[in-house]
């Protein structure tokens, strides 16, 4: 359908996370969020979620390739060809890019279980973080069937009345039954673990403070807090979200704000008011951070994904190979559908054409020799047959 959805590398010393998109555009509103003035178009299905991986891995793979051909040999050579290896794997997945990852949930379960899957993308379970806005149920339905990945609530603020002024969607779900539904997710391998104990038959909801500290420590449930001027920065609102949170062990991220091309004229406080809002929530029991911006320098940190031009033709994973003048490194742009693309820079691929990759050498390489094996196979059965004949 020729619509656009964009991904974002995030490269940490030592590893990779790709932000990767669920949807084209975003239905829940969020009034600080450019995605959300996109209106929703459209649900990615599981393969083109996964595509977004191919491309990054890609971007990776080429990086990794030209940054050793150009290293002088030397004692260290090794140890640095070691630490190339691991840049080239993407280690980290966080549906935190376009989109409510619960409201196309099918294809994003789908999508979940090939990354985690050992014959497919072979990521760790707890490499796979889902974000929502608050879907409640499918909140629910996620424990139920996938309860490995990770879960991060999109809170951003501390009370139903303030949350409802900038999530529109908020509305008929109270805050409340969210954080139940997030602490459900955090306990709930503990709890598989506890009713698989014939002495713990009786013990089914009521967790110690040991348990809920070493479920709180594997981080499989999280809650997101974009950090605004105004009343869900203040220092009372830091004691709410703390009292929300307390006695639960959750893990809370203070997300400060990247500007955007929104409605409404929005601001982020200063590091020392975070720092402080920080500080109050912690002293309620729960482990707090400031979460680092990483991003901002192409418009591809939180909150700032947005397609402005979709009549761009970008190239598909089925249209490659690729030009590198193409690829975007940081911030990957993929078209979401199977349809080839148009009004391609015709010198740009050209030079791809005439340049061949080494995966596609090989390709061609195989399909010549399965080529000429099936022409002797044919060769060999019909002179089997004609002599079984003369016989």
């Amino acid at each position: 359908d020729g619509h656009v959805v964009e991904s974002v590398l995030m490269r940490h010393e030592g590893r990779c996370t790709l932000c990767v998109s669920s949807q084209v555009g975003c239905a829940m509103g969020c009034t600080f969020c450019a995605t959300g003035t996109m209106g929703i178009r459209g649900n990615l299905s599981s393969g083109e979620i996964l595509e977004q991986l191919v491309h990054a891995s890609k971007i990776l793979s080429e990086e990794s390739r030209d940054d050793m051909m150009t290293e002088e040999e030397g004692t260290d050579s090794k140890k640095r060809q070691k630490k190339q290896k691991r840049m080239d794997l993407i280690r980290n997945i966080v549906f935190m890019g376009m989109g409510e990852p619960l409201n196309n949930y099918r294809n994003v379960l789908a999508a979940c279980r090939a990354m985690i899957d050992r014959r497919l993308w072979n990521l760790s379970h707890n490499r796979v973080t889902v974000s929502t806005v608050g879907v409640a149920s499918r909140m629910r339905d996620l424990t139920r069937n996938l309860p490995e990945v990770n879960l991060a609530l999109s809170l951003h603020a501390p009370n139903q009345p303030m949350r409802e002024k900038i999530v529109p969607s908020a509305k008929g779900t109270p805050i409340e039954s969210l954080i139940e539904a997030l602490d459900s997710h955090m306990m709930a391998l503990t709890k598989r673990k506890l009713l698989e104990n014939p002495q713990e038959d009786d013990k089914t909801t009521d967790f110690n403070i040991e348990e809920r500290q070493s479920a709180s420590k594997k981080k499989r449930a999280m809650i997101e807090y974009v950090m605004l001027v105004g009343d869900t920065s203040t220092i009372e609102a830091a004691h709410q979200l703390g009292k929300l949170c307390e006695g639960r062990h959750l893990v809370v991220n203070l997300i400060p704000y990247n500007k955007t091309d929104v409605k409404d004229k929005l601001d982020c406080p200063s590091e020392e008011h975070m720092q402080e809002f920080r500080r109050i929530v912690s002293s309620y029991g729960s482990f707090c951070s400031i979460r680092r911006t990483m991003g901002a320098d192409i418009a591809g940190a939180c909150g700032q994904l947005v397609v402005e031009q979709e009549k761009k033709q970008v190239l598909d994973i089925e249209d490659g190979p690729f030009p590198k003048d193409n690829v975007k490194v940081g911030r990957i742009v993929a078209t979401p559908r199977r349809k080839k693309a148009s009004g391609i820079d015709s010198s740009s691929s050209e030079e791809s054409s005439g340049k061949q990759q080494p995966t596609d050498r090989l390709l061609h390489q195989l399909t010549v020799a399965t080529a000429i094996a099936a022409s002797l196979f044919v060769v060999s059965a019909s002179l089997l047959v004609l002599q079984k004949r003369r016989r």
